[in-house]
């Protein structure tokens, strides 16, 4: 099916609890998997920020500023399949895992956008392991296991980096044909 991810970022008006602001302002972040999903979703969100302002009153028409557009991350299926070969063989089957597609507001593709060139963004996990799999068992992954854009986000330094520097060497080395 269809799918689209809406967040409100941020919602501000007003200087001071008296006061009426003549202003307000919505940062939103869209996200979606398809090109013409995207459309339809910007296309409501104006629809109703122009029916709310009209229905309040509103003596001004809205104005809508898009910024931080950025194209789908979809990795190429050739430079998928040799890193993922790669990294099978070099960290074990367990450590491996087929993702699923992430609704994450990402701005990598646009460097291999830039140059054409094929690519495979892949994730590495930093949270401890323990407390990952007892927060998995207790179904509450989403509300104890805090995101990278999350205020709360404290990745496990150690091994996260070396796993990470040494997945990069390994995917690099395969890509490149050792």
């Amino acid at each position: 099916g269809e799918f689209a991810v809406v967040t409100v970022g941020a919602s501000n008006a007003g200087s001071k609890s008296n006061i009426i602001p003549d202003r307000a302002e919505l940062l939103l972040n869209v996200r979606t998997y398809d090109t013409a999903v995207r459309k339809r979703v910007i296309a409501s969100i104006e629809r109703i920020v122009r029916g709310e302002c009209e229905a309040a009153g509103t003596p001004k028409e809205p104005t809508f500023e898009y910024f931080d557009q950025f194209p789908l991350t979809d990795n190429s299926e050739a430079v998928n399949d040799t890193i993922t070969e790669a990294l099978t063989e070099f960290f074990g089957t367990e450590a491996v895992l087929e993702a699923t597609p992430a609704t994450a507001s990402e701005d990598f593709s646009e460097l291999p956008k830039a140059f054409g060139i094929p690519y495979a963004y892949w994730f590495v996990g930093s949270f401890d392991a323990e407390k990952y799999q007892a927060a998995g068992e207790a179904g509450t992954v989403l509300t104890d296991v805090p995101a990278n854009h999350s205020p709360f986000f404290a990745p496990e330094l150690e091994p996260t980096l070396e796993i990470a520097t040494k997945a990069q060497v390994v995917g690099a080395l395969a890509y490149l044909g050792d």
